[in-house]
């Protein structure tokens, strides 16, 4: 089993946005994606970045779709888009058994439509949260429950039913994806039931939008910023934060979906 990281997007945004100790220069901020087959798993994605239902032309949207890619205005990279992607493995989107929702936000699930036939794992909580947020959710977290395929509730199998373990590394309780390879591991704070993935052999956590860039774990200043605005509890952001420096410093790697640097899963 191996895990690959693709980038969907590019985000060109000052860094000072969402880094306080950054300059103002605009840096390409990645939207990744993954991308592993595992015989108990099958062909799967951990989320699937952005796409045309977000950024093409003549997507249908609501008016708070159409205003939020206004104001993010991503460029789609055509090589890197996750239909791309599969079918330079040979796979169609109907090939995808599984798909890993890190969370509800649209840089995460543009594209699930596509996947009729796989089944989602992803958090009850977040999709609870988002149905309350009603209109707020759009404005305040960019998640739109019109990118969810309308069955989305019944292929969910959900991170809180699964087995639980404690974590290497200080990294604390998670739930047991695949036996001894893969764990989900809950990282609260940026969205309602946000969490990464841990790869036990490699020792390395997908900490997705956890934060934006890995300088953030050798500051000690507190979450600022676009990533602070956007959070659905700043607290529990910065407790977050707290674990990955600790889990860093003692020997783990975390990647995070929007570094602008290459990571050591990157494929494109």
């Amino acid at each position: 089993m191996k895990l690959e990281l693709h980038n969907s997007a590019g985000i060109a945004a000052p860094g000072r946005l969402f880094d306080p100790e950054r300059p103002w220069s605009r840096e390409a901020l990645r939207v990744r994606f993954g991308v592993l087959e595992h015989p108990e798993l099958g062909v799967t994605l951990i989320d699937c970045g952005y796409g045309p239902r977000c950024y093409g032309a003549g997507a249908k949207q609501s008016f708070w779709l159409w205003l939020y890619t206004r104001i993010f205005r991503a460029e789609l990279h055509p090589n890197g888009q996750v239909l791309s992607v599969l079918a330079s493995k040979g796979w169609g989107p109907e090939d995808v058994q599984t798909v890993i929702v890190s969370h509800l936000h649209a840089d995460h699930i543009s594209e699930l439509r596509s996947f009729t036939k796989a089944r989602f794992i992803g958090s009850r909580r977040a999709v609870d949260a988002l149905v309350a947020s009603g209109w707020r959710g759009p404005l305040r977290h960019g998640s739109f429950a019109e990118l969810l395929p309308d069955d989305y509730t019944a292929r969910l199998s959900a991170v809180e039913d699964l087995p639980k373990l404690t974590l290497p590394l200080g990294l604390g309780r998670g739930h047991v994806l695949v036996e001894g390879a893969l764990s989900i591991v809950p990282l609260e704070g940026h969205a309602v039931g946000h969490f990464g993935v841990y790869l036990h052999a490699e020792r390395i956590l997908y900490a997705v939008d956890a934060h934006w860039v890995l300088s953030a774990l050798s500051s000690r200043l507190p979450l600022a910023g676009l990533p602070k605005r956007i959070a659905s509890d700043v607290s529990a952001a910065e407790t977050t934060l707290d674990r990955l420096r600790r889990f860093q410093q003692d020997g783990g790697t975390v990647i995070f979906c929007h570094e602008p640097e290459a990571s050591c899963l990157d494929v494109s």
